[in-house]
């Protein structure tokens, strides 16, 4: 389930999953009650959006066509060509959606101050959020960790000094920033900070790892490289589900084309449907652009998790056309349950 509108002439989806996390961050520190709820909501809305639409705007300036994702982990500014950015331009949209967050932060800071705002009141629980939202992330994206914008923005100016190797020489420095930032959060026990920094270092070895097979340097282990498309469906040919989805969710972060959004919201229904879970596999499949069929396979077989047989027999027919044991053992499925 998403929602779509333009904002600017610029298209934007949000995902259910964006309203999930929202809320669930409210939970950590949730006693303004239902008001704070959606005054939480509101900000965190604002505050991605209005990061994305920095770069997005910025992007757009330099011709390109740029989409917005609003998705668990925050937002997603995509381009709709193919063609790299130049390290100067891309190092523009990268500082714009932090700058954003950051002036509005500041600006909320400084209006609540002159306000005089209750201590404790909803109001102040407003400004705060405002202010968390905006100014923290802001703040946060511009650690030199990729995939971040600081990370990005590492990645332009090494590459301005080195054009082949710029991005692999960024990795390096995230590879240390998130080793530094580990020792400080454990010191401190700021596990949660912990596990995203472990996400990052997990994002930033599939960089690493893709830029030195495009500079065609062999890894450590004498390993063939696997991109992480390959990666994910090998997963899929040997039920993983769970690296499937960690690889899925990955290649949503690092999409750049519209093609390559729907492959990875494909194969993250894939990885949901083989770990059990129908209803995350269905959002999956509403997340695809409609560029794009889903495998009817795959649909049919979400549907008839889902407890709607009847709905899934058209698609698993389809399937079956095509043969496969997968598709044949959920037809049956399907009819038997249809007619109970």
């Amino acid at each position: 389930m998403s929602v779509e509108f333009n904002v600017f002439r610029i298209p934007v989806r949000i995902h259910l999953w964006f309203w999930l996390m929202a809320l669930w961050l409210w939970t950590l520190n949730s006693e303004q009650g239902w008001a704070g709820l959606l005054i939480w909501v509101a900000v965190v809305f604002q505050g991605i959006l209005m990061h994305e639409l920095g770069h997005a705007l910025v992007g757009r300036a330099f011709g390109r066509q740029p989409r917005i994702e609003l998705i668990a982990l925050g937002g997603l500014t995509w381009w709709e060509q193919r063609e790299p950015l130049s390290p100067v331009r891309s190092l523009g949209v990268s500082v714009a959606g932090p700058a954003v967050g950051i002036v509005v932060g500041l600006i909320a800071l400084v209006v609540r101050d002159l306000l005089i705002v209750p201590e404790g009141s909803i109001a102040d629980y407003a400004f705060f959020s405002v202010i968390y939202v905006n100014l923290g992330w802001g703040l946060l994206n511009l650690l030199p960790v990729l995939p971040l914008d600081g990370g990005n923005i590492v990645a332009s100016l090494m590459e301005l000094l080195s054009p082949s190797r710029g991005r692999l020489l960024a990795c390096y420095v995230s590879f240390a920033a998130i080793g530094a930032l580990l020792v400080v959060t454990v010191f401190f026990e700021q596990y949660p900070a912990t596990i995203l920094l472990f996400l990052l270092g997990f994002s930033t070895y599939q960089a690493f790892r893709i830029e030195r097979q495009r500079l065609g340097m062999a890894p450590d282990d004498d390993a063939p490289v696997q991109t992480p498309v390959q990666q994910a469906f090998e997963a899929l040919e040997r039920g993983d589900g769970t690296a499937l989805i960690r690889v899925a969710s990955e290649l949503i972060t690092h999409a750049d084309t519209t093609q390559e959004l729907d492959e990875a919201f494909h194969l993250l229904a894939w990885g949901r449907l083989i770990n059990g879970e129908p209803n995350e596999a269905y959002e999956a499949l509403r997340s695809l652009s409609g560029d794009r069929a889903p495998d009817p396979a795959l649909e049919g077989a979400v549907l008839v998790e889902l407890g709607k047989p009847a709905d899934a027999v058209p698609f698993l027919e389809e399937a079956c056309e095509r043969g496969g044991d997968f598709a044949h053992t959920y037809y049956q499925r399907a009819l038997r349950e249809k007619n109970a």
